[in-house]
């Protein structure tokens, strides 16, 4: 194999790390796997001390941003300005460029994840992408984002293409290469998704070792006193460099800016990987440790029936100081592909991830006017087992002047899922606090795990087998993608407790999704585009205290029509989606007490992104969301044209960089986040106010003891804006002003 087609760009780990390689070649240094806080300040101070002495001593070099060398055959190169790739990674249709994408899709690079030192994977993509806002984030225990108006849970992310067998709590971002977005139900491209998400997907592409070698180690820091340290090892050997590995593994530990919330996270990834002219084969480990002390969970704030109550500051933390949850994920991932010949490959991936939590949390209060608000503190375990695979053939052949790109694939999902509560704290563990002058109580005893009152046990099974046809027509200027996914859903579950008794659900339903979708290109740099696609989810089930409790129902299909226009301007991209997605919904009849699909939710929108260089040394990154979303339910005429919760109208982001022409290496960053009101009630008595975030930083690349050196600084929230970010579930406070700094330095 030509060994340009195996180069990357330089994979990165999580704290900015340089993509430039020393001047005198690499040299190996010991894998850092933690490091005690103690540790972290003294390689931090040092670090910054030194460097800092050498690059005043030092003529300042050319720095570069990005290696000249070629991707490797399964990335898609850059975007002018590097922030976004040129294309991704589609599911069933594999790797496809953005302008010959017949969808909305960014995908953010892993220079975008290092320059902006991003701690989770959520935050990345809800601060650059318009489209998508989170749903809980920092500051809690769990991320989960919003996508078009839809949530999309944490464990029905990708990893390579396989669905639901990350972290489903919380994902570092160490690891990552690519995170990809696809907006709209994906039914036909993804199959279902592990929990039902229809407003989007996302898939993260896992690092490789490049031809050449990487070493390099980063320290942060971030206020009030987390420490962070983390090293990117990567090496190619054998013959033509075929064997290749990349390492990263690091520690963050510390108290963050609200009031006793810290905790720290351990985590390390191996991947391995070998390619050939014919055989391409990788594996992926991936393990984290997670423990985060005084969390703060979210709020009801749909009682007020007005105006919500305004945001306390948001280093205030209205938890219990004992609030604690400990995450311990693993993720063994493989796959393999062998080419029959040139026009015909086979192909197959599998992939496992374990999850065991323990936590002492409180479910969503109730806020009242004043501030109180009701808690009740519980320990709670969460064991959770999920195994994907995929298996088939894909291949080109022609037809006259019609090219085909073809796939035939079955795909199978797994996975085991139980959460139980113990209640054996009502003294200590419950109490009357105030979001604005919480008090801090004694904390209670631990729970007895020998009688849980409360359990949730599920086994899901999503089986499906998927063909699908891209015909492209006119030298390329057209192209149609035709397919079918059956796919079966699969579902055994017991809930309940043991005071109104348990409710036991059997699912087992299939279901065809087809998809159309087409692109035109009437010049060679103007895309137009349409589809019509399809998400499915389980139907739901009639919780228990209805006439019809365990009745489950039959599969929701949500259906989207999308057009858009892409315009590649060269140095800059920019693209215009309209887009329509309609989804059943279900409620319970106040008249009968009956549970059944009673009306439908509706999206409508507009949405806008651009990104590039818009001149030189200049880079944008952002766009703007419109939505128009609608509830109409037939059980509730209170319920008729009202605002799904946590639905804003409107959601801009707008994020720059410039280099300093004065000061060669030096470069400025601005970000500012919108998102609109939205209401926190289904009857839209509860008004939550939007709100507006602006991060400031500043990048200076330079050389040190003839080695490159990246330093980052970032203050988020830098006005300290207090809001609440409401969700589709509840509400969370907004994190305070928070200084980030960082430096990398490759050996």
């Amino acid at each position: 194999m030509d060994k340009a087609g195996r180069n990357s760009v330089f994979g990165e780990s999580l704290f900015a790390p340089c993509h430039v390689e020393s001047a005198t070649g690499p040299r190996s240094t010991p894998l850092v796997q933690s490091a005690s806080p103690y540790v972290h300040g003294l390689l931090l101070t040092a670090l910054m001390s030194a460097m800092g002495t050498a690059s005043a001593q030092t003529p300042l070099p050319d720095v570069m941003v990005q290696t000249a060398a070629e991707l490797p055959s399964d990335l898609p190169k850059p975007y002018p300005g590097g922030q976004l790739a040129s294309g991704a990674h589609l599911g069933v249709m594999g790797k496809t460029s953005v302008m010959n994408a017949p969808f909305n899709i960014t995908s953010f690079t892993s220079k975008t994840i290092e320059d902006q030192q991003a701690r989770s994977i959520s935050s990345v993509i809800s601060q650059n992408d318009p489209s998508v806002r989170q749903e809980y984030g920092d500051g809690t225990t769990i991320d989960a984002l919003i996508i078009r108006g839809f949530p999309v849970s944490n464990d029905e992310i990708q990893l390579n293409g396989l669905p639901g067998i990350l972290a489903p709590f919380r994902i570092s971002p160490e690891f990552v290469e690519r995170a990809e977005v696809l907006k709209g139900p994906s039914a036909f491209l993804n199959g279902v998704s592990p929990s039902g998400a229809v407003g989007g997907n996302i898939n993260l592409i896992s690092k490789r070792a490049t031809d050449e070698p990487i070493t390099r180690l980063s320290t942060a820091y971030a206020s009030s006193s987390v420490l962070a340290i983390n090293a990117d090892i990567a090496r190619r050997f054998g013959e033509d460099h075929a064997f290749g590995i990349r390492v990263n593994a690091g520690a963050r530990q510390g108290d963050t800016a609200r009031d006793y919330l810290g905790g720290q996270t351990r985590n390390v990834s191996v991947g391995l990987d070998f390619q050939s002219s014919r055989l391409r084969a990788s594996v992926d480990l991936i393990h984290q440790k997670q423990t985060m002390q005084g969390a703060q969970g979210s709020v009801n704030l749909s009682a007020f029936g007005g105006p919500a109550p305004a945001a306390p500051d948001g280093s205030l933390n209205y938890a219990q100081p004992w609030n604690r949850q400990h995450s311990d994920d693993s993720t063994l991932m493989a796959q393999v592909e062998y080419d029959l010949s040139d026009r015909l490959t086979l192909f197959g991936a599998l992939g496992h991830g374990r999850d065991d939590s323990t936590a002492r949390i409180s479910t969503p209060p109730y806020v009242l006017p004043s501030g109180d608000f009701y808690f009740s503190s519980m320990p709670v375990t969460w064991r959770q087992r999920s195994t994907a695979g995929n298996v088939g053939v894909k291949g080109q052949f022609e037809t006259g002047p019609v090219q085909h790109d073809w796939s035939i694939r079955a795909e199978t999902f797994r996975r085991n899922a139980n959460l139980r509560y113990y209640f054996a704290e009502l003294g200590a563990g419950t109490g009357i606090s105030n979001i604005y002058h919480p008090p801090a109580l004694p904390a209670p005893p631990p729970g007895d795990p020998s009688s849980p009152p409360l359990i949730w046990d599920v086994h899901t099974s999503l089986p499906s087998v998927v063909l699908s046809d891209t015909l492209t027509f006119a030298d390329g200027a057209a192209g149609l993608t035709l397919g079918v996914r059956r796919q079966t859903l699969k579902l055994d579950s017991q809930t309940g407790d043991v005071y109104r008794g348990f409710v036991g659900v059997r699912y087992d339903q299939t279901v065809t999704s087809p998809m159309i979708a087409l692109r035109v290109n009437p010049v060679k740099n103007v895309t137009l585009y349409a589809n019509h696609t399809q998400g499915l989810a389980m139907g739901d089930s009639a919780p228990l205290g209805t006439t019809n409790a365990g009745e489950a129902f039959s599969p929701y299909k949500t259906k989207q029509v999308e057009v858009g226009v892409k315009v590649d301007w060269g140095r800059i991209f920019s693209s215009v989606s309209l887009f329509q997605i309609s989804k059943p919904y279900a409620s319970i009849d106040p008249n009968s007490n009956t549970f059944g699909v009673t009306g439908k939710q509706r999206h409508r929108g507009l949405e806008f992104n651009v990104y590039g260089e818009v001149a030189r040394g200049v880079r944008l990154l952002g766009g703007a969301t419109f939505l128009d979303a609608q509830v109409n339910d037939s059980a509730y005429p209170m319920l008729q044209d009202t605002r799904p919760v946590g639905v804003a109208r409107q959601q801009l982001t707008v994020a720059g960089e410039w280099d300093v022409s004065a000061v060669p290496g030096l470069t400025l960053l601005s970000r500012a986040v919108q998102s609109g009101s939205v209401y926190a009630d289904t009857a839209n008595l509860t008004k939550v106010p939007g709100w507006t975030t602006v991060d400031l930083g500043v990048r200076y690349a330079t050389r040190a003891w003839d080695k490159p050196v990246t330093f980052r600084a970032t203050v988020e929230n830098a006005f300290n804006k207090r809001y609440w970010k409401q969700g589709a579930y509840a509400a969370t406070l907004g994190m305070p002003r928070t200084l980030v700094v960082s430096s990398t330095v490759a050996f």
